[in-house]
């Protein structure tokens, strides 16, 4: 493919990050009043989200019946797996341009069962299909799900030598994030009423102040430092699926050469190496600006996590640059 091939089809491919961004504006109040959409205009983009090629999350309802009926399908032959609020949805997208990829139906889908999972993916067909035009045709599952007992558990009991690729970032810079993120996710109104999430200080502050005896307040539904604690969930992933299964990358990476993270990533997974173009737009970045860190949060975040970094690097036999 081409450069403009490859951003087309970058761009239909996150075509549902966009919409499901701009609902989301309009739900918790951070939209203004020029932006709203008509009712016509709404009604179109209603229409064009039942028709996409890959969803962020669930899919509709009647695409997954129809493709009940397409034959038997597949499941995912290798993972890419982090925690929420570390570029896992520009990662993602980014991964599925590699023309020996296939693209499953949605990237984040919780269900335990793998068995499940399956109506997300290509038959047997369509992969023999794909495999005899381009060589190789490997499908992945994607998502934030690092700390997800049943879900590493439970694959690991239908295919354990799965290639799993851990995808960490800096504990600190990713509490930061999901704090950004609550304030988005609880809507302009009640982030608004709620002391806590009023700036990063006071997030930081209550959080620490109540863990691990409390859980923090969250609107994304993770706990925003055991979110960031990572070694006990990686030793899990390699106690299931074996070490030289597991390959640990700093997403950090990523984003200063997002080439050479890729490709390290389709020769772990036994797949030939791919170029594409360096996209300046993040994937899913959040919508709303609030201020920058302050120096002392981070500074009491770095000392909070430096025990359990510590544990990761041990388990690692190396160390990320997380200072």
């Amino acid at each position: 493919m081409d450069t403009a091939a490859i951003e087309r089809k970058r761009n239909r491919l996150s075509r549902a990050y966009q919409l499901e961004s701009e609902y989301w504006r309009m739900r918790t109040g951070y939209m203004s009043g020029q932006e709203l959409p008509s009712k016509l205009r709404y009604a179109a983009k209603l229409l064009e989200y039942q028709f996409l090629p890959h969803y962020f999350g669930e899919s509709p309802g009647w695409r997954k019946l129809l493709r009940q009926l397409d034959g038997q399908r597949t499941l995912p032959d290798f993972c890419v797996i982090g925690a929420i609020k570390s570029g896992t949805s520009d990662l993602a997208v980014n991964i599925l341009l590699h023309p020996n990829i296939m693209v499953p139906l949605a990237k984040e889908f919780y269900r335990p069962d793998p068995e499940e999972w399956r109506i997300f993916y290509p038959t047997k067909r369509q992969k023999k299909d794909h495999a005899a035009r381009y060589g190789f045709a490997l499908s992945p599952f994607l998502a934030p799900y690092l700390h997800k007992m049943d879900v590493t558990y439970r694959l690991s009991q239908v295919q354990p030598n799965t290639k799993i690729v851990l995808t960490l970032r800096d504990p600190v810079k990713r509490v930061y994030s999901q704090w950004k993120w609550e304030v988005f996710l609880s809507g302009n109104k009640h982030a608004a009423e709620l002391p806590f999430l009023s700036s990063f200080s006071t997030y930081v502050d209550r959080a620490l102040s109540v863990f691990p005896g409390y859980p923090m307040y969250t609107a994304t539904g993770f706990d925003p430092l055991q979110t960031s604690i990572y070694w006990k969930a990686v030793s899990y992933w390699m106690e299931c699926f074996g070490r030289d299964n597991v390959l640990v990358l700093d997403v950090a990476d990523y984003f200063f050469d997002s080439n050479r993270f890729l490709n390290q990533i389709y020769e772990f997974v036994g797949l030939p190496s791919f170029e594409s173009p360096v996209f300046t737009n993040k994937i899913n970045e959040n919508p709303i600006v609030l201020p920058p860190p302050d120096e002392e949060s981070m500074s009491k975040l770095n000392e909070f996590f430096k025990p359990y970094n510590e544990k990761l690097w041990l388990l690692l036999g190396k160390e990320f640059d997380w200072s």
